[in-house]
């Protein structure tokens, strides 16, 4: 740890002419290292993506592209007061690296993560009202920037990974891993069948596309001064369907609903793009917990990845009536 430290107290020196007064490690997501920064005058909130994690890759290169639509959106929209505002290098580059880490900066909210809390009525409203304005204003926001972000073209091509996993080295290692999936590969292989009649339909339709935060979940949610939407590296143009579905399942779905319409209409539920992304939430997160478990080291401790992955496969047997389920929310807009 304090090899990192000196690191960063180096980073921040030479690109953002920071002297840090504290560094402190903070608890993280999957994607990146996080640490509170302080200085004399301010707090700030540094992500440390380690550059020897190959799904990192993903995300280190995102950033050039989400960072400057987030300043946009933070400068130019309502949502000032739910974004957090990114901090460029003094270079005015939207992050920095050394040949270990790449590193990404931004102000700090005195807040507390929503997390395994349920939303509260007033915060139903106000992620809403978020995700509703995000949609509205992807008109507004400059070509230049908007041409930069990735489009949905539904492709699944880490169901063919898994797939290969499954059939080819599951069995290579007598572990945890083999313990914990063997018993769902039948199912596991069913929903990625699924999952391919689902990307060949989606890509033969005609779609409106919007902004989408693409990964509104309650650990991407705090509550601060007001309720904030963090970690944007999932950015991209996509139906309204990928931001909805983290919030239609959700026992408070119609409160949701009735609040986003008074931002973004929403008339018509296509209900192929909410299973296709339903499906796919729950294959990614096994897949990435298994890579996590087999062959990228582990983010967070084996027992936690391990409960993670089990609670995914359970889900996963449980999700054929989904689409019914679905159908009884927007009944009232069907009838």
């Amino acid at each position: 740890m304090m090899e990192i430290n000196n690191r960063i107290a180096s980073i921040l020196k030479d690109y953002y002419e920071i002297d840090a007064t504290c560094i402190q490690k903070q608890t993280g997501g999957w994607s990146a290292l996080a640490f509170l920064i302080e200085d004399t005058s301010k707090k700030y909130f540094l992500k440390v993506y380690s550059k020897k994690k190959p799904s990192s890759v993903q995300w280190t290169e995102a950033i050039d592209r989400y960072i400057p639509v987030v300043k946009w959106m933070h400068d130019h929209t309502e949502l000032n007061i739910n974004i957090v505002s990114p901090i460029c290098t003094r270079l005015k580059c939207n992050k920095c690296e050394d040949e270990e880490y790449v590193y990404l900066l931004s102000e700090y909210i005195e807040g507390t993560t929503i997390g395994e809390e349920s939303l509260r009525p007033s915060q139903i409203n106000e992620l809403a009202k978020i995700l509703g304005v995000l949609h509205k204003n992807t008109s507004r926001i400059p070509y230049t920037l908007n041409k930069e972000q990735v489009k949905e073209r539904f492709d699944i091509d880490f169901c063919e990974l898994l797939s290969s996993f499954i059939n080819n080295d599951l069995d290579k290692q007598d572990d945890m891993v083999l313990k914990t999936v063997k018993p769902y590969t039948g199912n596991l292989l069913e929903k990625i069948d699924r999952m391919k009649f689902l990307s060949s339909t989606l890509k033969r339709k005609s779609h409106k596309f919007v902004l989408c935060h693409a990964d509104a979940h309650n650990w991407n949610i705090m509550q601060g001064q007001n309720l904030m939407l963090i970690d944007w590296e999932c950015l991209k143009l996509a139906p309204q369907e990928q931001d909805l579905i983290l919030i239609i399942t959700e026992s408070y779905a119609e409160q949701f609903l009735n609040e986003y319409k008074k931002y973004m209409n929403y008339e018509t539920p296509d209900f192929d793009a909410f299973e296709f992304y339903y499906l796919k939430r729950k294959l990614e997160d096994i897949w990435e917990w298994i890579k996590d478990l087999r062959f990228e080291g582990l983010v967070k401790s084996e027992d936690i990845t391990l409960n993670l992955l089990q609670l995914s496969l359970n889900e996963c047997i449980r999700i054929d009536s989904f689409r019914s389920d679905l159908k009884k929310i927007f009944k009232k807009d069907l009838l």
